[in-house]
């Protein structure tokens, strides 16, 4: 966190999701802890998805529904790297997340604009440059870090808007060796 006082009434603060320029009682709110920052009007805030009680498939087993409920606390991307190292997996990536937007992945704001650019506004297009022969990398000022950022970002994304039966049935993929994702 770096600070920069600027005239008498502004603060100018650098954090990691960015530069805010903050009054003096955003600036105490900021420094006491609290909620300091507002969201646009207009700009919706998505609730978290309903998990609602479904009847599991009977080859979903109990390992793969304890990882579901590990990933819901660690996150996705988190939970495979600790409990399947090295494992090759597919992102849990479905059609009718293709009109999400990327606004809601909180990307940095060098990997925001870097997609943007790219035409990559929603999560189908962001899908279709991550599926092209060179990914990411032929976006102009996006590195290793921002490309990082990006797929685990999407990874986690595509994953919470899974049902919690979809859930289980990616985890009992992974156990099983298949990837646990589906391109349809």
């Amino acid at each position: 966190m770096r600070c920069i006082f600027i005239l008498d009434e502004w603060y100018e603060v650098s954090t990691r999701w960015g530069r805010f320029r903050l009054d003096r009682g955003a600036y105490e709110d900021y420094i006491a802890g609290k909620l300091w920052i507002t969201w646009e009007p207009g700009k919706r805030n998505r609730p978290a998805p309903a998990r609602e009680a479904e009847p599991l498939p009977p080859d979903v087993s109990e390992r793969a529904v304890r990882l579901r409920e590990l990933s819901a606390r660690q996150g996705l991307y988190a939970t495979l790297q600790a409990r399947c190292p090295g494992a090759r997996v597919q992102v849990p990536y479905k059609q009718r997340m293709r009109d999400c937007s990327i606004d809601e992945l909180s990307l940095s704001v060098r990997s925001s604009n870097g997609l943007m650019r790219a035409g990559a506004g929603t999560f189908g297009r962001l899908w279709e440059l991550m599926n092209r022969e060179n990914g990411l990398r032929v976006v102009r000022n996006l590195g290793a870090k921002s490309e990082a950022e990006i797929t685990r970002c999407f990874f986690d994304a595509c994953y919470q808007l899974l049902t919690p039966g979809e859930q289980a049935i990616y985890w009992q993929r992974v156990l099983d060796g298949q990837g646990g994702g589906e391109e349809t």
